[in-house]
């Protein structure tokens, strides 16, 4: 941790070297090391000239100042001048002017200087999110595939074995009902007790298959509802999520020098 150093302004200038060799780091958008190093002010009765050498920077980055009073904490620096705000590029002596006499500010007491490169927020990694709840409306024509639409990026997996599920059982129910309706008019002809007993078996068949198959499709259908219904709700929290890694109140980095 860099300790401010405070001095009292009682020169008409005032030279500063100081963390010559200090340099801070931050990571920008493109992966590269923004590094600013090498600060030196001056000062005078009406403004303060900081020189500072920058590396790494670019042009979505932006370079500001920031000045804070012994014991008036932090002061309005907004009349600055010259290598500063965006579109600085990398190198050395770079020159900011702080015209305080301008912003009704005197320095009478130690001040404490910043140079700051402040970074736009990285952009929030947005989760794949499936489609909304009008997907159960293919659901109720094919029970598993309205499913896969409400899936992130349509993801299918296991989802078609329910499709499968679902006319395997109506097919085996309608055969079965088939067979018994079959049964029953032998029974019809022939008054056999054991064909009725069979054509009963073969109905109650029909009735556990068909069941199964309505309760799969009920159960598929208000699925992907509550599904698409919730991913209509993160689309509209993510729209709104913003990521920050704040210092202060500003994602930023940089080297403080203190007089």
């Amino acid at each position: 941790m860099i300790k401010p150093v405070y001095c009292s302004i009682g020169l008409v200038y005032l030279l500063i070297a100081c963390l010559a060799h200090s340099h801070v780091y931050g990571q920008s958008l493109d992966n590269k090391v923004a590094t600013v190093s090498g600060i030196r002010l001056s000062l005078d009765s009406e403004r303060v000239k900081v020189l500072y050498d920058v590396s790494g920077i670019t042009s979505r980055d932006s370079i500001y100042l920031q000045v804070e009073s012994r014991t008036r904490g932090l002061l309005n620096a907004s009349t600055v001048t010259g290598d500063v705000g965006k579109g600085v590029l990398p190198g050395k002596n770079k020159v900011i002017y702080w015209d305080y006499r301008l912003d009704g500010l005197t320095i009478d007491d130690a001040i404490r200087a910043t140079v700051l490169v402040k970074q736009p927020p990285k952009p929030a990694q947005q989760k794949a999110i499936g489609g909304g709840p009008a997907n159960a409306l293919i659901s109720v024509l094919a029970p598993g595939v309205g499913t896969i639409f409400v899936q992130p990026n349509h993801r299918i997996g296991l989802r078609p074995l329910i499709t499968g599920a679902y006319v395997g059982l109506l097919v085996y129910g309608f055969w079965q009902n088939s067979r018994s309706k079959q049964q029953y008019d032998l029974y019809a002809s022939q008054l056999n007790e054991s064909d009725y007993t069979e054509a009963n078996r073969l109905h109650h068949n029909y009735l556990v298959a068909t069941r199964l198959a309505l309760a799969l499709l009920i159960t598929d259908v208000a699925y992907t509802f509550l599904k698409g219904r919730k991913n209509v709700r993160q689309k509209q929290g993510t729209s709104q999520r913003v990521v920050f890694n704040y210092v202060g109140n500003s994602p930023t980095i940089g080297v403080q020098v203190h007089f």
